[in-house]
């Protein structure tokens, strides 16, 4: 019989100083759950873990396996076996909980933290019926809105992977964001809700998330939390809740590109954190590199025209339309037509007789204008 090691994390608070590893030899067969159940039936009945349906349903049997999240009732030994080739498969906790005993952790802290984003239906008098003898209809087009949400069994697998978790503590979580989510968007739900639970996202990190996608990778369920932070920050500013630094830098994301195509990280720092010595800061250390500080390309003849025209057929879609600001963009057309105004042969000039500024600069205006 094929058998591989289990390095299991041992830990009782109450006993051990530091947690320690122990090694134990289990067949390569079944899942990762019989695995530990062989341990505790056969080897070491000390061994403490969680598990109940052992069938994908209650995701209290998630551990991490090598550095990687699993849930133990779904994940095959022989899979394990064969893509570490045999090695010992070193079993631990979920990460950002604390450890109770062995592999079982505290779940309340990230529990409490889902509740504070009122994850559960306010009830719209207007739509669901007072009467309980009166059914609440709910239509498949609806449904689809949140079917992937409502499959979250709170394993904690999203919250032991995510980099927001470990990087702030106010930070609630992606299976909380998921949770908040799916009654944003159900329409049973009234809207003084609604407008209270994107106050409270904003103010449990709605902006933190770093969009690393790991909790996409880890969920069992396939549920996407990171797509669903992105939905709700749309929908935060949607609602006018644009004071953030993350929803500025959008912000002048969405303008910069509608204005010219791509990013000008140059005026970042000013126009997200409200930071204009930057932008001086900026210049001085791209000139002292030699690297072009303007990095917007000329517009084509009839562009502008066209773009407005484009974004006004967007703008008619209030799912589609895009969070532009006009009075930003105009302002962003002025300074790339005030560039592209200036005197081309003083510019030139001046480039040229300061070597240091010329790198790249000559080279743009030459394919602007033509010429060696």
């Amino acid at each position: 019989m094929e058998t591989v090691t289990l390095k299991i994390f041992r830990y009782d608070p109450d006993k051990d100083n530091v947690p320690y590893y122990k090694d134990y030899e289990v067949p390569v067969e079944g899942t990762l759950l019989n695995a530990l159940l062989y341990i505790k039936d056969n080897l070491d009945p000390t061994l403490s873990f969680r598990a109940f349906c052992r069938s994908e349903v209650c995701g209290s049997c998630a551990v991490r396996v090598n550095g990687k999240t699993k849930l133990a009732c779904k994940t095959p030994m022989r899979e394990l076996y064969e893509i570490w080739k045999g090695k010992p498969l070193k079993v631990e906790p979920l990460n950002h909980m604390k450890v109770i005993k062995d592999l079982v952790t505290d779940i309340d802290e990230p529990v409490e933290k889902m509740k504070t984003l009122m994850p559960w239906l306010v009830p719209d008098p207007s739509v669901v019926p007072s009467d309980p003898m009166h059914e609440s209809i709910i239509y498949p087009e609806e449904m689809e809105l949140y079917k992937d949400q409502i499959h979250c069994m709170l394993c904690f697998s999203c919250y032991s992977a995510c980099e927001a978790v470990e990087d702030n503590e106010r930070y609630r979580g992606p299976f909380a964001f998921s949770r908040a989510y799916r009654f944003q968007v159900d329409r049973r739900d009234i809207e003084t809700a609604k407008d209270r639970r994107i106050r409270y996202a904003i103010s449990g990190g709605l902006w933190s998330c770093v969009q690393c996608q790991k909790c996409l990778h880890v969920c069992p369920k396939g549920v996407k939390p990171a797509e669903d932070i992105q939905n709700l920050r749309r929908r935060s500013i949607r609602k006018g809740f644009t004071d953030k630094p993350g929803a500025k830098k959008l912000k002048h994301y969405v303008d910069w590109i509608y204005a010219t195509g791509q990013i000008n990280r140059l005026y970042l720092p000013a126009e997200v954190y409200g930071d204009s010595e930057a932008v001086e800061v900026l210049k001085s250390a791209y000139k002292s590199m030699g690297a072009e500080v303007w990095e917007v390309p000329k517009p084509v003849k009839g562009l502008l025209k066209f773009r407005d025209t484009y974004l006004e057929v967007l703008s008619k879609s209030e799912e589609k339309a895009m969070n532009i600001d006009f009075s930003h963009v105009r302002e962003i057309d002025r300074l790339v037509s005030d560039f592209f105004k200036a005197d081309v042969c003083t510019i030139l000039d001046r480039a040229l007789s300061k070597s240091y500024e010329s790198k790249g600069l000559v080279d743009r205006l030459k394919s602007l204008l033509g010429g060696n």
